[in-house]
């Protein structure tokens, strides 16, 4: 399905949200492919950056979204004809993370999961949070951490029976002994 590693990591302030695709329809409405279709995240911005393959930015206030098949259809301003909607084709979507709606206690968002350290409940250093996965969502899957160790990587299911504690102060997570966590 989808993965996040720390090389995602790399716009610090911004978060890559997705990549503009062809134009809908005549009045200027860009379709945006999502890298996360299930996020609610482009409900609730009010402005979007597209980054161009010469790695310029431009910010773009929103005028409009609504979803659509496996997209988003969005309006931007002063985006107002298809020919303009079709120069916009192929950037890259991204938000400033300062925009996104606050995560619900005991809720994360990936970006703050990358990179943190992972101990045990004995206090024993396991590793560092390489990536993430997401398994299938519609047959009751959850979503996993991949965990560099010393031995390897090893995977992590992200379940509240597995974490002790989350301290993104601390930029590190308290796993509970996992037999087949090996280091």
């Amino acid at each position: 399905m989808f993965k996040a590693g720390l090389e995602d990591l790399k716009d610090e302030p911004f978060l890559l949200l997705g990549k503009v695709a062809r134009p809908f329809g005549i009045k200027g409405e860009i379709r945006i492919h999502p890298y996360n279709p299930f996020s609610e995240t482009f409900q609730h911005i009010r402005s979007l950056f597209l980054r161009a393959a010469d790695g310029s930015l431009v910010e773009y206030i929103i005028e409009n979204v609504r979803p659509h098949q496996n997209f988003f259809l969005v309006r931007l301003q002063g985006v107002n004809d298809r020919d303009q909607a079709a120069s916009l084709r192929d950037r890259e979507v991204l938000v400033k993370k300062e925009q996104l709606k606050p995560a619900k206690p005991g809720e994360y968002y990936w970006f703050q999961l990358l990179g943190l350290k992972v101990r045990s409940e004995d206090d024993r250093e396991l590793g560092q949070v390489v990536a993430i996965e997401q398994t299938n969502p519609f047959l009751g899957g959850n979503d996993i951490l991949v965990v560099r160790t010393e031995a390897g990587d090893a995977l992590v299911p992200l379940v509240k029976d597995n974490l002790a504690k989350v301290d993104l102060e601390k930029r590190e997570i308290i796993i509970r002994h996992l037999e087949d966590f090996k280091t």
